[in-house]
């Protein structure tokens, strides 16, 4: 059996030097799913707006479909929402034309830990819901800080600043797995030759984790190099940020100094980028810096409140480090049957 993977060291940027947690506690982790798209009001799918707590949103969604009793298959959502958190998202799922909510059916479900969910709103839609059809996220964290940061706390604007500056756009653990389990298989299948998952959610998490991997080590080059604020020479710009690559088939749209930082962080990977050239994925781009919108800043006590939108598949975590050093909470608790 293979040996578990560890994530490599990825930079951070210079830091307010604060210490703390954050998702102490569910409500402490929010996030809220800003819809992309209209609702029709007719069609042949139910769209469940739900609050979840402790619960990923791919249990939840073979929950709805037996609740409705569609297939799996027929239940689609914009994206993965964080387990630790209280999380407000929607959901399709395809049911006979007029088909509504079963008056026998729960409304809301949890069980003695607080885990669980409730539906909020019900509607008719005239299609499946697919990732990243929704246009943002917005997110309410609360970080609990161990002790004030040498000269005092920071105040908001000095926070705000920070953040509204950039941060480099890293993928999240949460997209590595739990145990970084995501990272283990990717990591058996690019460098030992193991199948793939055929289908389903462990396929798409295992080709996800290796992609976002490879394009961590980019981010984290240009880290080194101090070019992540600004486009340099051969950039592939957007929104006049510079980008990485989301690897896959086709050459890099890079050149130029850009493509040679590239390049360099990517050739210890070599089999990871032959694999996702395998799986006949298709390059893409993805910005190295992350700026969060509608940003608020509250600075109170022992508590840094933080309030902010982002674009899907853009992480909460990664404004953290140019903070100081966070601990998760919740993955620092030990899990149901452990010892205390």
């Amino acid at each position: 059996m293979s040996t578990p993977v560890d994530l490599p060291e990825w930079p951070a940027p210079e830091t307010l030097g604060l210490r703390g947690s954050y998702r102490d506690a569910p409500e402490a982790f929010r996030v809220e799913e800003v819809s992309g798209w209209q609702i029709s009001g007719e069609g042949e799918h139910l769209l469940c707006e739900v609050e979840k707590t402790g619960l990923n949103s791919a249990d939840l969604a073979e929950r709805l479909a037996a609740l409705c009793s569609a297939r799996p298959a027929d239940v689609g959502y914009c994206g993965n929402k964080d387990r630790h958190a209280v999380t407000r998202q929607w959901f399709s799922v395809r049911t006979p034309i007029g088909f509504a909510w079963p008056d026998e059916a729960p409304r809301e479900e949890f069980d003695a830990r607080g885990a669980g969910w409730r539906l909020l709103t019900t509607a008719r839609h005239g299609r499946k819901l697919r990732r990243g059809d929704h246009g943002a996220n917005r997110f309410r964290l609360v970080l609990r800080l161990a002790a004030e940061a040498e000269g005092g706390l920071p105040s908001a604007d000095v926070v705000r600043a920070v953040l509204e500056r950039g941060v480099p756009n890293y993928f999240g653990p949460q997209r590595f797995g739990r145990g970084y389990a995501n990272l283990t298989r990717a990591r058996r299948w690019a460098e030992e030759g193991a199948r793939l998952p055929p289908r389903g959610n462990q396929r798409g998490f295992t080709i996800s984790a290796a992609r976002s991997l490879l394009f961590n080590e980019v981010v984290a080059a240009r880290v080194r190099a101090r070019t992540i604020e600004r486009c340099m020479d051969g950039d592939v710009a957007e929104a006049n940020l510079p980008t990485g690559p989301l690897w896959g088939r086709g050459r890099s749209a890079t050149d130029g100094a850009a493509a040679e930082i590239e390049r360099a962080a990517l050739e210890p990977w070599a089999l990871w980028c032959r694999a996702l050239e395998h799986a006949g994925l298709s390059q893409e781009r993805r910005p190295l810096v992350l700026k969060p919108k509608a940003l608020e800043v509250e600075v109170a006590d022992d508590r840094l409140i933080l309030a902010f939108t982002l674009a899907p598949g853009a992480f909460a975590t990664a404004l953290l480090p140019a903070l100081g050093a966070f601990v998760d909470a919740a993955a620092q608790a030990p899990t149901e049957g452990a010892a205390a």
